[in-house]
């Protein structure tokens, strides 16, 4: 939430529209965000991004960059498998 916080701040005076897909919130509320589209950057956890994309609702088509931050703890977490 902290990097989608960032993200929103530093883009908000190019229109810069940033969603967080994150466990603990409300799946609907991801899948309507990027079912209407409009959105340019996606922050999320491992584990809500792929049920995003497996879902095709996040779509990665037309992806331009892909950040992948603290790797190094995801796998000593067990994310290996999702990352």
């Amino acid at each position: 939430m902290q990097i989608a916080y960032v993200v929103h701040s530093i883009g908000e005076y190019q229109g810069v529209k940033v969603h967080a897909c994150v466990g603990g919130t409300v799946v609907k509320e991801d899948i309507r965000a990027l079912k209407h589209g409009g959105v340019h950057v996606v922050v999320g956890t491992p584990g809500r991004v792929i049920d995003m994309m497996k879902k095709e609702f996040l779509r990665t088509n037309y992806l331009k960059m892909f950040v992948l931050d603290e790797a190094d703890e995801m796998l000593s977490r067990g994310f290996k498998e999702q990352i």
